[in-house]
């Protein structure tokens, strides 16, 4: 029998009695709450209010801005590019266990002095002795050509766990997209809602600031009228200056949060003024906000999900570990052709061979084994920072919860107070203007309706901030973008 086809009959029995060494990755089981501790209710929720959660707002420049963010941000563009980083990774790690072929080419000119030795003498007569002499030199041209094969038979799997490592890191990327995704869209949310929150306390201000002119030029004309004191005016005008002293600020926040906005859609920061500098009111949601049960957090958080698959890929990686300390096996085949003339395709010589090694490491002063050991801890760490990050998603959904809730509380009772501050204001200058009060309780009333009218303003802001704070806890948006 041949030898390349003893050689072919010894494959299968390669692959046959191969193995994968290293353990088996197993998803760990983690426990699990039943129910949300602060959730106001438990009805199932569509899974169109978690994947498009902006639009309940229903607001058009919102939704136009967080399509653009996904088109255009740059730290999703830069995840994304991982993604593709590591899909060609995999690429390599397959590669290793497949045969190799390359090709070799030399071409090579040689001298030759040819010699011959010979002696003279007459008939009847010898000599003994002789003499070398040259009869002319040689040049030879030789040139050769040939492929050569290799292939490392991957006999205890260790280039099958790189395989299954480079799979894993695949899904690491993706899911680390996926993360990136959900903090872009709640930031982009968050950014627009301080805007308009900003520039709805400005209004506030600002009309505030209209009824304080007009009690300061009241005060001023019953000042002429004998009915009101210097004093009273520059009370007033001071009340009128530190309300005057709040509007740089939400103009400074307004325009900060344009910036911010802008960055997010990877535009220069005042490009997107136009769009955005014109005063609208605050977005709002009248969805009611529920939130599944917990165990449908760990299928939906991405950063959960990524921090699994990173535990996969260490679980490999400790396979790919002690696959160093077996036997490798490689075979090697040489197939070459030599000529005088490299026009001269009939060829005057031919060779094969065709080789295999096993190698086994002896000593290698522990290094391997301080590897399996690294690579084992590498494992352990990954799998802490899989439950903590169960851990840290409960929590974020639990505080969002109560967040939203309380806001909502505290917005009932300042809707309340702002009802009954206007009411003051009111009364008291009716009572100030017939002389049956003192000035104090105006200025009083009119600084309680502004405080209250701010704290309004903010409060339902963040209703708003506190619901996307949830959506973005429970791990929504990612969805409605695939790979």
């Amino acid at each position: 029998m041949k030898p390349i086809v003893r050689f072919g009959l010894l494959l299968p029995g390669l692959f046959l009695f191969g193995c994968t060494v290293g353990p088996d990755y197993q998803k760990p089981s983690l426990p699990v709450p039943e129910k949300w501790h602060e959730a106001q209710s438990s009805k199932p929720v569509a899974a169109r209010q978690y994947n498009e959660w902006w639009k309940s707002f229903n607001d058009p420049i919102l939704n136009d801005l967080i399509n653009r963010a996904i088109t255009a941000n740059l730290d999703y563009q830069s995840a994304l590019a991982r993604i593709r980083d590591a899909r060609s990774q995999r690429v390599v790690a397959v590669a290793a266990g497949l045969p190799t072929l390359s090709t070799h080419s030399t071409a090579s000119r040689r001298l030759n002095s040819i010699s011959s030795v010979g002696g003279a003498g007459g008939s009847g007569a010898s000599s003994v002795g002789g003499g070398a002499f040259g009869v002319g030199d040689q040049i030879i041209n030789i040139f050769q050509s040939g492929l050569d094969a290799q292939w490392e038979i991957d006999l205890f799997g260790g280039i099958r766990r790189s395989v299954e490592a480079a799979d894993a890191n695949i899904e690491v990327a993706v899911e680390n997209s996926h993360a990136v995704l959900v903090s872009l869209l709640g930031e982009v949310a968050i950014n627009y809602l301080q805007l308009r929150a900003n520039q709805q306390l400005l209004a506030v201000t600002q009309e505030n600031l209209r009824n304080q002119q007009d009690t300061l030029s009241l005060t001023q004309v019953r000042q002429q009228a004998g009915l009101a004191s210097h004093l009273e005016i520059a009370q007033a005008q001071t009340q009128f200056s530190a309300t005057q002293a709040q509007l740089p600020g939400y103009e400074e926040g307004s325009k900060l949060a344009v910036h911010a906005i802008a960055i997010l859609l990877g535009q220069e920061p005042g490009k997107l003024a136009a769009l955005l500098e014109p005063s609208k009111s605050i977005p709002t949601s009248l969805n009611i906000a529920d939130a599944d049960l917990p165990s449908e957090l760990l299928l939906r958080r991405p950063d959960i999900r990524r921090a699994e698959r990173q535990l996969a890929a260490a679980n490999a990686q400790v396979g790919v570990a002690t696959a160093a300390q077996y036997p490798h096996f490689n075979l090697t085949a040489l197939i070459g052709l030599q000529n005088a003339k490299i026009t001269d395709f009939t060829p005057v010589g031919k060779s094969w061979s065709m080789a295999s090694t096993l190698s086994m490491p002896l000593f290698n002063w522990g290094s391997i084994q301080a590897n399996i050991d690294s690579k084992q801890a590498q494992h352990d760490e990954a799998l802490l920072a899989y439950r903590s990050s169960v851990l840290t998603a409960f929590k974020e959904v639990e505080d969002a919860l109560v967040s939203y809730s309380q806001q909502q509380d505290k917005n009932k009772s300042l809707q309340q107070s702002v009802t009954a501050s206007q009411l003051a204001v009111t009364l008291s200058k009716e009572r100030y203007g017939k002389g049956l009060t003192s000035f104090l309780e105006v200025l009083v009333a009119e600084r309680s309706l502004f405080q209250a009218q701010r704290e309004l303003v903010e409060s339902d802001a963040g209703i708003s901030t506190q619901l996307v704070a949830l959506y973005k806890a429970l791990g929504g948006g990612w969805q409605t973008v695939g790979q």
